[in-house]
């Protein structure tokens, strides 16, 4: 009895998540080209979308770092963490929220493919490490670089030492808006990290034990 009435009880922590998160999808250029369209993207479409940013995060750090500081910096900068929350969001919305919506709303809720959303995955992650990188050269007064002096490969190298938690890569903040930004890189490494290891072990097989109890099948001589 006791059990059923548990199972009753209200709670409203995770109404409220969701419907916080369900009001920051729409922080989206994305979201905002669907309701243009009036349309439900295709799976082609969100696979070129990812594609498209991830070449064009790397091109911004190539083009920040090999052109003189002008407007267009700004708007790279801008974008990098429009970008990035916009992931961040959307991630977030696919591993907690949106099979929960579907279920509220008495629909089915499936994945196209698990091996592309590890993939897909991948690519946001890679992204945001250049877009990271791109934001470090456009405020470049606000780090020290150490020894790499801001070149490509070295800012590059310490976005990803900053996103995986794997040191400093020899990039250290001169001043609290630099501290920020490193710190925030951490927080995001550190969640993207765990939906990539929770995502690859959901595609694993799971290997046979001759062990009855993990196999969960009696074995008989």
């Amino acid at each position: 009895m006791a059990s059923g009435e548990n199972k009753k009880e209200r709670t409203f922590i995770v109404e409220f998540w969701a419907k916080v998160f369900d009001v920051l999808r729409w922080v989206s250029l994305f979201q905002l080209l669907c309701l243009l369209a009036r349309r439900r993207p295709t799976y082609l479409f969100v696979d070129a979308w990812v594609l498209g940013h991830l070449l064009a995060s790397l091109l911004a750090v190539i083009y920040v770092r090999f052109s003189d500081a002008n407007a267009f910096w700004y708007f790279i900068l801008f974008y990098s963490y429009l970008r990035v929350f916009e992931i961040i969001v959307y991630q977030v919305n696919v591993l907690l929220f949106d099979e929960h919506r579907a279920s509220l709303r008495g629909h089915d809720y499936y994945l196209r493919s698990y091996r592309r959303t590890v993939l897909l995955l991948l690519h946001n992650y890679c992204e945001i490490v250049f877009w990271f990188a791109a934001s470090y050269l456009v405020l470049a007064g606000q780090f020290s670089f150490g020894k790499f002096h801001g070149s490509l490969i070295g800012v590059v190298y310490s976005s990803f030492a900053v996103m995986t938690n794997m040191g400093s890569g020899e990039i250290s903040a001169k001043t609290l808006a630099g501290l920020y930004v490193l710190w925030a890189q951490s927080l995001i490494g550190l969640f993207m990290t765990l939906i990539s290891l929770a995502r690859f072990i959901s595609i694993l097989p799971a290997p046979r034990s001759l062990e009855e109890k993990e196999d969960g099948t009696e074995h008989h001589k």
